[in-house]
Order: structure tokens, then C-alpha cells, then sequence
């Protein structure tokens, strides 16, 4: 007679191979007699093919801080302002941890991309260049230098 903890084990795998089976369905796409697209994890046709589900691989927008924008403004204009020695703000060691994080994310991201996208105000796909998309590894760096400390 099977041991409590033999039960146990082969119920657990069962559950796990269940589970993961959803994983790796396939989609197919076919049209029908009335011109309708379908799709489906059946090919219900003959001329059904199979569809490949691409992962998002969107960037977000940043949101850039006033007080981001206006330093960069204040570093290319040679003004009287500039004679004037400002504190920079205190960053607490949490949000240090947070921009420290991002910027590891970002060079991650923007690293293991060939081609990048960005959803723009209209809502559509824009591709980066390549120098848009050097700039962004070059100020994620300087991120991850001045925060990563």
C-alpha cells in the first residue's frame, strides 16, 4: 500500500504538469467560409497556421521631475543663477535603493534589446534609433553610478 507521503508527491507533480500544460498551448489562425478571422488552441481548418505570441517589449515613458528638467536647463544656460550654490536635495536611502534598482532594470532591458519601441501620445509604436537608444544606456549608467554607490 502507497505511503501518505508517496500520495502526496505524485498528487503535487500532477497538479504542477497540470498547471504548466496552459503554458505552452499554441494558437492557431484561420478564416472561415464567411471571411470571419478566427483563433483558436484547436486548428480548426486545414489552412489554419500557427501564431507566435510576441512578449510586449514596450519601453515606458520616464517622467522627468521638475527638478531633473530644470537642473538640465540650468547646466546649458551661463546665467548669474548658476554663480549661486544650491544644496541638492537629501535622497533618502530607500528611494536611492529605488532609483538604484530602476537604473539596473533599465540597462537590463535596454541591453538585451536589439530594436527598441515606445508607445508615443497618440498611442503608437515609435522605434528608437540607435543613438536615442545609446542615450538611454549612457543616462541609465550615469543613474546607476550616482545611486549605486
Amino acid at each position: 500500500m502507497p505511503t501518505k507521503a508517496f500520495i502526496t508527491r505524485i498528487l503535487t507533480l500532477s497538479i504542477c504538469l497540470f498547471l504548466q500544460s496552459t503554458a505552452y498551448a499554441e494558437v492557431y489562425k484561420w478564416v472561415d467560409e464567411k471571411g470571419q478571422v478566427n483563433y483558436s488552441d484547436h486548428p480548426g481548418k486545414a489552412g489554419a497556421k500557427q501564431v507566435t505570441i510576441r512578449v510586449n517589449e514596450t519601453t515606458k515613458p520616464r517622467i522627468i521631475k521638475k527638478a531633473e528638467a530644470d537642473e538640465n536647463n540650468s547646466k546649458d544656460k551661463n546665467t548669474a543663477k548658476e554663480s549661486v550654490k544650491l544644496e541638492p536635495p537629501k535622497i533618502s536611502n530607500k528611494e536611492k535603493r529605488r532609483l538604484c534598482n530602476e537604473a539596473k532594470n533599465d540597462i537590463a532591458a535596454i541591453s538585451s534589446r536589439g530594436r527598441m519601441r515606445e508607445i508615443n501620445k497618440k498611442g503608437e509604436y515609435i522605434y528608437l534609433s540607435e543613438q536615442q537608444r545609446q542615450q538611454r544606456l549612457s543616462a541609465a549608467r550615469k543613474k546607476q553610478a550616482k545611486f549605486c554607490r
